[in-house]
């Protein structure tokens, strides 16, 4: 009897062309299957409950950070301006000591500047002619001279009350009008919510920058 073996033969090499192009197939898969978690179009990002809660946050937060830094500033610009004029009488100090002379600090209360004047023509018992010196020292906008309602006095004032012009003698020393020396010397500042300051100089000679809060002025 004859056997044939060539049907077994085309059977077998059909299974082998069929596993090899099933490997071929699998090689050539580079991008890996959709994930059920990914988002549409395969992007990651935040929901709109995500992106809310955020804002809310942000939201909560600036609503206590910024009035706390628009009081800050307000502050910084006006403590400015009393540090200014306590450096103006610093300098009228060390003016009249050093040209053994009288100095001031003369401000105009209505238009809100003061001058640093030196004694350059002196009388008998006072000076005769001041002259400026330098520029005039301008409070900043909001600012201006004075105290309101207030009744009690900043430092070694018997009664408040700015003085317009601040006058040192050659000792560096405050002194009235009749050339005494006085710790009456005194200049109030008010900005536009109401917020007073002051700027004061003892009978010493020493100069003093206050606050005023909960009824009561606060060296700064």
């Amino acid at each position: 009897m004859t056997v044939t073996i060539k049907p077994v033969v085309d059977a077998f090499l059909k299974v082998q062309r069929l596993n090899s192009l099933s490997a071929t197939v699998e090689s050539m898969r580079v991008f890996p299957e959709p994930q059920a978690t990914h988002r549409a179009g395969g992007r990651r990002g935040f929901s709109t409950i995500e992106l809310a809660i955020v804002v809310t946050i942000i939201l909560v937060i600036a609503s206590f950070a910024i009035p706390q830094a628009i009081s800050t500033q307000r502050a910084y610009r006006a403590l400015s301006d009393v540090r200014s004029l306590a450096s103006q009488l610093a300098l009228a100090k060390m003016r009249a000591a050093d040209g053994f002379t009288q100095a001031r600090l003369n401000c105009n209360l209505t238009a809100n500047s003061c001058q640093l004047e030196i004694c350059t023509s002196k009388g008998a018992g006072a000076c005769n002619t001041f002259s400026a010196e330098g520029g005039p020292v301008l409070l900043s906008q909001g600012m201006t001279f004075g105290f309101g309602s207030i009744t009690t006095p900043a430092g070694t004032q018997t009664s408040i009350q700015n003085t317009a012009q601040v006058l040192f003698n050659s000792r560096s020393l405050p002194v009235d009008n009749t050339g005494a020396p006085t710790g009456n010397s005194g200049l109030y500042l008010t900005d536009q919510f109401g917020n007073r300051y002051a700027v004061t100089v003892y009978a010493s000679g020493r100069i003093a920058v206050w606050r005023y809060g909960n009824g009561v002025w606060s060296i700064q």
